[in-house]
């Protein structure tokens, strides 16, 4: 969808934020070359814009490894929050089919999301920008810093507005946290859409093997974990080793094998974990 952004300032008395980055993106850099660099963002990236396609809301900016989106915005509607939750949850799933240069895993990202005023305009002439100014927008970028890898961390407003236009929402307590600059916050994860399954929210069909609403697998751990974690949930579980290297020694569809038992197929970048397949 084309926006028509006019010069000057408009005020927004309600829109919904989200910011998001990639975990130890730093380390990344600093042991790879810029053009690895250069495909992980690509990569992701592609993926995030046809969400935020997909659901009609606003690529505000990126810098570095930080997307900005927002809903609401340039455009008024009544559910921002709606739309932002569920791609969200897509951007959440999407990730796991970036793979790190480093350790051919899949990246981990942390989301946060706020809802609440901005004023909103474009700024400069060489190269203007349309921009978003306000408390709402340092909220929302610090419920991303303050949340936790893989998780969808929500404000309070967030959570409310979600709910208003879809009770479908499940959330789940973080309880209160340390807000730099605004004391503690009561704050959430964001857990499911029960109105609509994970498949429906990225617009990706579902294979026979996966499960029909996506939740697992959008919750699956199994996929980050290091080999010997692995080994250890692996014999908490009653798996005894032998089992467990015969498994190692099996790939899905031809792809090449992860530390943890999980395996990449490089041309569909389907992904099999222990546990839940993504693909």
């Amino acid at each position: 969808m084309r926006y028509k952004i006019l010069l000057g300032y408009e005020e927004f008395a309600d829109c919904t934020l989200l910011f998001t980055d990639i975990v130890t993106f730093t380390n990344i850099c600093a042991l790879c070359t810029p053009y690895d660099v250069v495909t992980l963002l690509n990569d992701l990236y592609l993926r995030f814009d046809r969400l935020v396609g997909l659901h009609d809301a606003y690529k505000v900016e990126t810098i570095g490894d930080a997307y900005m989106i927002v809903g609401g915005v340039p455009e008024h509607c009544e559910n921002h929050a709606e739309r932002v939750l569920n791609i969200s949850i897509g951007m959440l799933m999407e990730s796991k089919l970036v793979l790190s240069p480093i350790t051919h895993k899949p990246i981990k990202i942390r989301l946060g999301v706020h809802c609440g005023p901005v004023v909103a305009g474009v700024v400069g002439i060489k190269m203007p920008r349309y921009c978003l100014f306000g408390d709402t927008v340092n909220v929302a970028n610090k419920m991303e810093s303050n949340g936790i890898q893989c998780k969808i961390h929500v404000s309070e407003t967030a959570k409310q507005n979600g709910l208003k236009a879809n009770p479908s929402y499940v959330f789940i307590d973080r309880g209160n946290t340390e807000i730099r600059g605004k004391g503690m916050m009561y704050t959430y994860f964001l857990e499911r859409n029960d109105r609509k399954s994970v498949w429906e929210l990225c617009a990706r069909p579902r294979s026979g093997e996966q499960t029909i609403d996506g939740y697992m697998e959008l919750h699956d751990q199994a996929i980050y974990q290091e080999e010997g974690n692995q080994e250890t949930a692996n014999a908490e579980n009653g798996h005894n080793s032998s089992a467990n290297a015969a498994n190692n020694n099996n790939t899905h569809h031809s792809g090449r094998k992860m530390m943890n038992g999980t395996s990449v197929d490089p041309g569909s970048h389907h992904v099999r974990s222990p546990t839940c397949t993504i693909c």
